[in-house]
């Protein structure tokens, strides 16, 4: 996961700003653009699922697991979750992220 830290906007009470509307308008756009690429980059390599094809089939839903579960529980259970997973975009349902 990707590190994001943002810059600081522009403060409005610096002495560069107060007298002049449209410089601070222009440090404001800088600091939009600035925080609007950084959050692309960070997205690109954040939200991107993970490469490797987990594929769950053929189990019963089962998404409690004790100390005392049987070894088809808990594959159930570890399937459930593959599944949930996959649902939510975190893991690739194909080895290929491109559809070609």
């Amino acid at each position: 996961m990707k590190r994001l830290a943002l810059p600081n906007p522009p403060n409005p009470d610096d002495q560069l700003y107060r007298a002049n509307m449209l410089a601070y308008n222009r440090a404001m756009y800088t600091w939009m653009q600035q925080t609007k690429g950084l959050l692309e980059q960070a997205s690109r390599v954040n939200d991107v699922p993970a490469g490797q094809a987990m594929i769950a089939q053929n189990y019963s839903t089962n998404t409690v697991v004790t100390g005392t579960s049987s070894g088809t529980d808990l594959a159930n259970a570890v399937c459930s979750l593959v599944d949930s997973l996959s649902q939510k975009g975190i893991l690739a349902p194909r080895s290929k992220r491109s559809t070609s």
